[in-house]
């Protein structure tokens, strides 16, 4: 059997390239002494992750493929068939900081999940800036500061591209980042590092919970001053919860851009829509190139809606099965259908619920403190538009993605040419 030069290093690797003083000195930085006190070490694996240049190319091709699938008038009646015709109509972007997840197969790349407002982005940039060269491998595929600091730039003109893209002109002048109780997050520091880029460009930038932001008229304020733009990291998708309900006015009213909205998310993130974008049969009825509906019949798992209609089949075949939330987030009340109850499964079926062809997670395996460890490795495409901004890595144990495992986290994810 043939293996490619990243297979063989995803095996046989075990080189640390984390340069853990300069992360340091990053942790330093940040404006909080908790955040220094306890660094941002625990987001990162020290075990560098590769692919495939092909790989890298394949994801291009699915993101496009995807795209030239939700441009389509019938795909769009079917996913937005509760929004109004005028919206259907829309250049739905995505929004800021869309991201494709992939399980590494035999056959190739395999979609699992599309999400909006996907956390992470900026942690692996300072992930990518604190490499060690440690060796002809990884100098190959290194990106050099010079790269790192246009990407750094880039994640703030995607921003000033969403404006533009509504209409506006010039650039916001207040941008909020909004998540509820946003310094009990996880990823918080990320959430200080987007707010420092932007007041390093003479943007007026705060981090808002939800019940900061008043409703005057029908602009949102928060301290007198007008917000003019969310970077939306809230997990209430559709912007439903009461507290919500202002910045839903305001975005519908178009008197605040958000980004992600809620019509970014359910073009694109729904679970529901894997269902559609496996549908080989309607796609290409609804219009799409056949070249288009094969890259997507191929990279796509077989996805349905879970029914008492098919719930007898479902069962029979749960050992090949994920079943997941249609509105769930970050793996919640997700499960492996081998290891379900009847009593569980009677609660997948009576709530809502998408069934998904199980593809196992590819390994990395590498050398935690001298000891030989396998660990699982999903691949991560953080995209604006057409454009694939970053590749990342999370390395981890269990059932699915988690900082929880020693040796795991966030992992830089570096592209190699095909040497076999």
């Amino acid at each position: 059997m043939m293996y490619s030069l990243a297979e063989i290093l995803n095996e046989k690797c075990s080189c640390s390239t984390l340069d853990k003083e300069r992360l340091s000195e990053e942790a330093y930085k940040f404006p909080l002494s908790e955040i220094r006190t306890h660094g941002i070490e625990h987001f990162y694996s020290e075990t560098p992750s590769f692919i495939d240049i092909s790989d890298k190319e394949k994801i291009r091709q699915i993101l496009f493929s995807i795209r030239n699938a939700l441009r389509l008038p019938e795909v769009r009646d079917r996913i937005l068939s509760d929004h109004d015709p005028k919206e259907k109509g829309r250049d739905i972007t995505g929004g800021a900081f869309l991201s494709l997840d992939f399980h590494q197969t035999k056959e190739g790349l395999k979609l699992i999940e599309i999400n909006t407002n996907a956390g992470g982005a900026y942690l692996q940039l300072k992930l990518l800036e604190a490499q060690i060269r440690c060796c002809k491998i990884i100098d190959i595929a290194i990106q050099n500061t010079e790269a790192l600091q246009d990407l750094e730039e880039r994640f703030y003109s995607i921003f000033i591209d969403e404006w533009i893209s509504k209409g506006r002109v010039g650039r916001p002048g207040f941008i909020a980042i909004v998540d509820v109780n946003p310094s009990d997050q996880f990823l918080y520091p990320e959430f200080l590092l987007f707010r420092d880029l932007f007041r390093s460009k003479g943007i007026h930038s705060e981090i808002l919970d939800p019940d900061q932001i008043e409703l005057i008229g029908e602009e949102l304020y928060f301290d007198g001053k007008k917000i003019d733009l969310i970077y939306n990291r809230l997990t209430d998708f559709h912007l439903s919860e009461d507290t919500n309900l202002k910045i839903l006015k305001a975005w519908k009213n178009g008197k605040a851009i958000v980004t992600p909205s809620p019509l970014d998310y359910d073009l694109y993130a729904r679970k529901t829509n894997l269902n559609v974008l496996s549908d080989n049969d309607f796609l290409i009825k609804a219009g799409l190139d056949r070249k288009d509906s094969e890259v997507l019949r191929s990279s796509i798992p077989d996805t349905k809606i879970v029914t008492l209609g098919n719930a007898e089949e479902l069962w029979e075949k749960r050992k090949s099965i994920f079943f997941k939330p249609k509105e769930g987030f970050g793996s919640k009340a997700a499960y492996y259908g081998g290891k379900l109850t009847k009593n569980k499964f009677s609660e997948i079926i009576n709530g809502e619920y998408i069934s998904q062809e199980f593809v196992p997670p590819s390994v990395r395996v590498t050398s935690i403190s001298g000891e030989e460890m396998e660990l699982k490795m999903d691949i991560r495409a953080y995209i604006y538009n057409d454009e694939i901004l970053l590749l990342a890595s999370r390395l981890y144990q269990g059932q699915t993605t988690n900082f929880r495992t020693k040796g795991g986290g966030f992992s830089p994810l570096y592209t190699l040419p095909e040497i076999v």
